[in-house]
């Protein structure tokens, strides 16, 4: 219950679970220890501690696996798995502990676990999304929806956030603004902070994009304040938009899953300020990681940004050629927004 009211990275949440792993451990209960070990995991996640997530996925791992546990604590050893592994960018692991946990994740007892159908769909989704996989990432978020538990609140609210944070990534931002007010309605009428501070962050996204900046970077703003105060590693922002992104990538090197983007984020902002070598600078690095971890969707948006540049220089057919290797590689999602902002470009330069 204190995960939900006080959020996950909470002083009082990570001290109760402490006291209660060291209790677990000196009776020997297994069970229990295993228990709060994955707790732990999840608090040092939500905290930013990645390597210490990690740490605590991993041991969780080895010990279900040799004490040979029960499904739903092997569900949700691997969902813990999926969430650690997302935020270091390694995609394929992702997909791994996915496919593994598939026949864990029916168990009854997992189905009990707060949101934890949103949790293990809603991430597989995400990943899917990344990993330029458009039509999987939908798949797996009618999965979610249809595995919820849609009187359960909490879920609900998890749940909305996920499709919310999905949506803004693929640029629908009218209903990224109905989902994320959704999950705030939710997590403020039940009091789940965590969430709430989450919810507000997307909210306040998806109103930037929809030409309510003021309004927008007030809700971010507020959502990242909240979460400072329960005890997520997040650094507070500037006014300087440069200096904004380089705060977003020192403020927690080990998440590597977003530094592609915040890398093309910064170079659209030297573009602006007319520093175009920079810019490209950024734009090949973006890409040059996005490649590294295999995030397709992060490669073609820095690559359609970089052919951008390169075009407007009057280096058409380096762009022409930069774009249409990424471009060629999807198979799906010609749907979505950057798959057509790419294929106008293409189009553009040829």
């Amino acid at each position: 219950m204190i995960h939900l009211t006080k959020g996950y990275s909470a002083p009082e949440t990570i001290d109760a679970t402490e006291r209660a792993a060291a209790l677990a451990e000196k009776s020997g209960n297994l069970r229990e220890l295993l228990n709060l070990m994955i707790a732990t995991g999840v608090n040092a996640l939500s905290s930013g501690d990645l390597p210490a997530a990690g740490a605590n996925a991993d041991q969780a791992l080895e010990l279900a696996l040799r004490e040979g546990s029960s499904s739903s604590l092997l569900g949700r050893v691997h969902a813990l798995q999926m969430l650690v592994r997302y935020c270091r960018g390694d995609l394929a692991g992702v997909e791994k502990h996915f496919a593994a946990g598939c026949k864990f994740f029916e168990d009854p007892g997992f189905r009990r676990v707060p949101a934890g159908a949103a949790f293990i769909f809603g991430t597989a989704s995400w990943n899917a999304w990344t990993l330029g996989r458009a039509a999987v990432a939908r798949e797996r978020e009618d999965q979610m929806m249809a595995a919820a538990n849609r009187d359960d609140p909490y879920e609900m609210a998890f749940l909305s956030h996920f499709v919310a944070q999905l949506r803004v990534w693929t640029r629908e931002y009218e209903q990224a603004e109905q989902w994320a007010a959704w999950a705030l309605e939710l997590s403020e009428e039940h009091q789940f902070p965590w969430l709430a501070a989450l919810s507000r962050s997307v909210l306040g996204q998806a109103r930037a994009q929809l030409g309510r900046a003021t309004e927008g970077i007030t809700l971010i703003h507020q959502g990242m304040a909240s979460l400072l105060e329960i005890g997520s590693r997040y650094d507070r922002t500037t006014t300087d938009a440069l200096e904004t992104f380089e705060q977003a990538r020192q403020a927690n090197p080990d998440e590597l899953i977003y530094q592609p983007e915040i890398l093309r984020l910064r170079g659209q902002s030297r573009l602006k300020l007319g520093d175009p070598e920079l810019a490209e600078a950024d734009f090949r690095e973006a890409i040059a990681m996005a490649q590294k971890m295999e995030a397709k969707a992060w490669e073609l948006r820095a690559t359609t940004s970089l052919a951008r540049l390169l075009g407007s220089q009057g280096r058409r057919d380096e762009a022409h050629a930069t774009l249409s290797e990424i471009y060629g590689w999807f198979t799906e999602g010609f749907d979505t927004a950057d798959l057509k902002d790419a294929k106008a470009l293409l189009d553009a330069l040829s």
